[in-house]
């Protein structure tokens, strides 16, 4: 019941299959490409891993635990970004509607509709994937750019 995760210890993507299922059913947030999506936003937590940004992200959380939420947000949208540069450079491979699907389950995986879905006041101080607006937004510029270097959602972090 966790719903899919990466984990970097031995860099294995774990998906429970009945999390697409409630993304169908409970979340409306249905397809091929919805579903490719959240595997390709997994995929991209392999990318940070092997490029040492989740190292580099751990240790800044350890060192500042109260920016620990807002780093991981970043995290989760930078992969988000990455699933759209995915797709974008498989863009032969998109059908009429992927897009949609994508978006749709980007919206329907953000936090505040999470905790709206769920009968809660969204709060941003306990976000850990972003509000949906972010993760379409993210999804979007992988999908426009197909440039992972387009991706930097810490940019503003170190102004």
């Amino acid at each position: 019941q966790m719903g899919p995760f990466y984990c970097p210890g031995d860099m294995g993507i774990y998906i429970d299959t009945s999390f697409y299922d409630t993304m169908e059913q409970q979340m409306r947030a249905g397809g091929d490409f919805a579903r490719a999506y959240v595997m390709a936003h997994e995929y991209g937590h392999h990318v940070q891993n092997l490029t040492g940004l989740a190292a580099q992200i751990r240790s800044a959380q350890q060192q500042d635990p109260q920016a620990s939420n807002q780093l991981q947000v970043r995290m989760e949208l930078q992969a988000d970004c990455y699933a759209g540069v995915w797709a974008a450079k498989n863009a032969d491979r998109i059908e009429p509607g992927d897009i949609e699907e994508g978006l749709t389950a980007a919206h329907a995986i953000g936090d505040d509709t999470l905790m709206r879905n769920a009968g809660q006041r969204p709060v941003e101080a306990a976000f850990t994937h972003g509000s949906s607006e972010q993760r379409m937004q993210w999804l979007r510029t992988g999908l426009r750019t197909g440039d992972e270097d387009q991706c930097d959602t810490f940019a503003d972090l170190r102004r």
